[in-house]
């Protein structure tokens, strides 16, 4: 929306999104410790270290690529989470035993 209705580049809209991901993770991690008093230190942590490094790598192909191919790009990464949601909400559990997690 921000790229074809807003007319927003194409590398400052994902950077855009970037940032106001950091700001919903932020708050559903402070949630999370709050109502669940759970928080997985270790993966947080995890989290953080691929997040860094993933930005720095995807901030040095951005500038390597066209706006066209990183607009191919920032889509299939979009379409590829939805095709995982919805196998994951659509197909059927090999088992209704869930162990160790879930609510």
């Amino acid at each position: 929306m921000m790229i074809y209705i807003l007319g927003i580049p194409t590398l400052k809209a994902v950077g855009t999104s970037l940032f106001t991901v950091l700001f919903t993770a932020a708050n559903v991690t402070l949630v999370q410790a709050m109502v669940n008093k759970t928080v997985d230190v270790l993966l947080a942590l995890l989290l953080l270290l691929g997040s860094a490094v993933g930005a720095q790598l995807g901030a040095r192909i951005g500038r390597r690529l066209k706006g066209e191919q990183l607009r191919i790009v920032f889509s299939l990464v979009v379409l590829g989470v939805m095709v995982k949601m919805a196998h994951d909400l659509l197909a059927t559990p090999s088992s209704m035993i869930v162990l160790g997690g879930g609510h």
